[in-house]
């Protein structure tokens, strides 16, 4: 109802720009999608390639989690800041220059990931202690660690040249990009255990093939939409975006992860069931989060490379255009995990005291599903349009107070506690985040 009054007091022309904008938004958000559906269907493949090694390559990739969310938090981190750069150079009519800011940021990611690699391979003790491995698999695991970190600054090329192609509205051939480098990571890793033995490092190693071939054709397809490579020299406006664009979405990737540990520890008390009952419903919502990625950046993509001069204007069209893709098959969504949840928690597990915690997770969620969706839709939006820091610092403040709530309740939390909590925070979360966005878009202007 809140979200209703907000729109029906909008400007006709502001609802007309959020109606226009609406095709293209969909458009991309599509192509964006498919993308992003090959990147989980990765994810998924390596996980059943490790289990099928065995306990202690399941074992190294879970040890490896914590480590994993620093690299992705550098890689999409960055991959938002060139996909914002080049959508505004595009816009201001600096076509040519849309790459002129990449060789800054794969010397920043690459830098970073390239430290992390030297670190734990001069310096494990540390890491490992935290991490808490055990003393046979600490060799093991220093390996995979740096292979990974060395792999993934290599494929920041790739990936750092799809956003720009995205950024450019170019989001058919990014996806396309994408889905050729899932089949051949998948192939490579294969090839490379079944050829070679290397268990686990195959899937580091066996990526490195993917990476340079899909670098390639990604160079080759930026050549044909006009673009050459740029100077390979710093660039201290490209620096500046590191830090506004890329930071905050690094952080709020690091603040997902902080909040997870959080809820965890406030369920360790209550038994590995409990546990695992949450976090198999936190999993499965997690595979459906790829929507809300989507409309939010196909909306976001849409509105940058909108020559409109009034952007405070074309920033709220894109914010009501996004609110309108994102809660559709939301509501479709959480009716279907609502109704069918004892069914959905008995698919993802054969352990009934666990699906019965699920299925409970899912009660109370699958409700208020519609908002979640359209409340990630919403921050990625006001990510990628260059207001990281607004939605990070709109993010902090939701965690902290949702962490806070669960170390105060009373008692043994169990995970149906913590269930209800979330409910009742994609509740308010949503409704704050809408009005809070339409302020500081208004506030802020327009870029």
């Amino acid at each position: 109802m809140a979200v209703g009054v907000g729109i029906a007091t909008e400007p006709e022309s502001r609802r007309s720009a959020a109606y226009a904008l609406t095709a293209p938004a969909v458009r991309m958000a599509g192509s964006i999608l498919v993308g992003l559906a090959a990147g989980l269907v990765l994810q998924a493949w390596t996980v059943a390639f490790l289990g099928r090694l065995g306990s202690e390559a399941l074992y190294i990739r879970s040890v490896y989690t914590p480590v994993g969310y620093l690299t992705l938090a550098v890689t999409e981190g960055l991959v938002v800041a060139a996909q914002v750069s080049a959508g505004r150079a595009a816009r201001d009519g600096r076509h040519s220059e849309a790459l002129r800011s990449v060789p800054t940021f794969i010397a920043a990611g690459g830098g970073l990931l390239l430290l992390q690699a030297a670190v734990v391979a001069v310096v494990p003790g540390p890491m490992l202690a935290a991490l808490g491995v055990a003393p046979r698999e600490q060799q093991p695991v220093v390996v995979f660690i740096v292979a990974t970190a060395v792999s993934s600054a290599v494929g920041l090329i790739p990936y750092l040249g799809a956003g720009v192609l995205r950024g450019l509205g170019h989001t058919g051939a990014a996806a396309w990009l994408g889905v050729t480098f899932t089949a051949l990571s998948i192939a490579g890793t294969a090839v490379v255990h079944w050829s070679t033995g290397l268990g686990v490092l195959a899937v580091p190693i066996g990526g490195l093939p993917a990476t340079a071939l899909v670098g390639a054709a990604t160079a080759m397809v930026l050549k044909r939409k006009g673009l050459g490579w740029p100077t390979l020299r710093g660039d201290r406006q490209a620096a500046g975006e590191v830090w506004r664009l890329g930071a905050p979405v690094a952080a709020t990737f690091m603040l997902l992860s902080t909040a997870t540990f959080g809820y965890l520890t406030v369920l360790q008390s209550a038994g590995p069931t409990e546990v695992a009952g949450f976090s198999l419903g936190q999993m499965a919502t997690s595979l459906v989060m790829v929507i809300a990625l989507a409309v939010g950046s196909g909306a976001a993509i849409a509105v940058t490379l909108r020559p409109d001069a009034d952007r405070q204007g074309a920033n709220l069209a894109g914010l009501t255009a996004t609110l309108r893709l994102s809660l559709p098959p939301y509501l479709v969504i959480g009716a279907s995990v609502f109704l069918f949840r004892d069914a959905i928690a008995g698919a993802l597990t054969s352990d009934q005291p666990t699906a019965a915690v699920t299925a409970e997770y899912f009660a109370w969620t699958g409700p208020t599903l519609a908002l979640f969706g359209g409340t990630l839709a919403l921050l990625t939006y006001l990510e990628q349009i260059g207001r990281a820091g607004v939605a990070f610092t709109l993010n902090a403040t939701y965690f902290a107070l949702m962490v806070t709530a669960a170390f105060l309740i009373p008692g043994q939390a169990t995970s149906g506690d913590l269930a209800r909590l979330i409910a009742a925070g994609n509740v308010l979360c949503f409704i704050s985040l809408w009005f809070s966005a339409r302020f500081l878009i208004r506030r802020g202007g327009g870029r």
